[in-house]
Formats: C-alpha cells, sequence, structure tokens
C-alpha cells in the first residue's frame, strides 16, 4: 500500500499527506508530513460519524467526506470491495480543487482494492 500512496502523491498536485487506515484508526500506511498517527484515528472517527449521519438519513453506503478549511481540504473515502474495513484519506492545499483530490483519492482506493486480498465470505 505505501506504493500506492507514493502514485497519489506524485498524482494530485498540492497533496499534504495520505493515509490508509482501518475504520477503528490503526493506520497501515501514509505518505507526506501529518502530525502523527493520531490523524488517522480522528479521520476514522469523522468517516464513523459520516456512516451514522448516511445510515440514520437512510442514505445508503457512506462513500465519501469532505472537509474545506482555511488552509486546506481533506476527503475520507470508503475503500470498496472485499477487503478489510479500510478507510483512505487525503489531505491537500486550498490550492488543489476538490475534484482533483476527489479523483486521484477514488484512483487509490481502486488501486488499494486490487492489491488486497479479497477476505472470504463469511
Amino acid at each position: 500500500m505505501p506504493g500506492v500512496l507514493k502514485a497519489l502523491a506524485a498524482q494530485c498536485n498540492g497533496l499534504i499527506w495520505a493515509s490508509v487506515s482501518t475504520r477503528d484508526g490503526i493506520e497501515i500506511a501514509s505518505v507526506g508530513g501529518a502530525p502523527n498517527e493520531k490523524l488517522s484515528v480522528i479521520v476514522s472517527t469523522m468517516y464513523a460519524l459520516s456512516d451514522s449521519i448516511v445510515a440514520e438519513a437512510d442514505l445508503g453506503e457512506c462513500r465519501s467526506t469532505v472537509l474545506e478549511a482555511g488552509k486546506g481540504r481533506v476527503v475520507i473515502l470508503s475503500v470498496p470491495g472485499k477487503t478489510e474495513d479500510l478507510v483512505l484519506a487525503g489531505m491537500a492545499t486550498p490550492n488543489t480543487s476538490l475534484g482533483m483530490l476527489l479523483s486521484c483519492c477514488a484512483i487509490a482506493c481502486r488501486e488499494v482494492t486490487s492489491a488486497s486480498p479479497a477476505l472470504p465470505d463469511p
């Protein structure tokens, strides 16, 4: 997975940090300058909150969460497929368009899915 994140960093101009973590906050891989692994825990918590809102509103499955701030953007995406419950997060400068960040992170999610072994059906 580090290779997928390095490719994401190369493709997404302005990417500051990206990570793949479990939905309970265990960081699997990251790239860029993040303060520490605490950020992966916070990302997982934010995804869980978003997922709860989507479930309560009966909107189906949560696929992404977008945060926009004065100094940048963060997107959190659910990694699809038969992998563990994983989330991919990307943080970029405010000069990076939201569309670019979402598109690059979506490509990285598909690459994580194809690189991950499938889990057996229960």
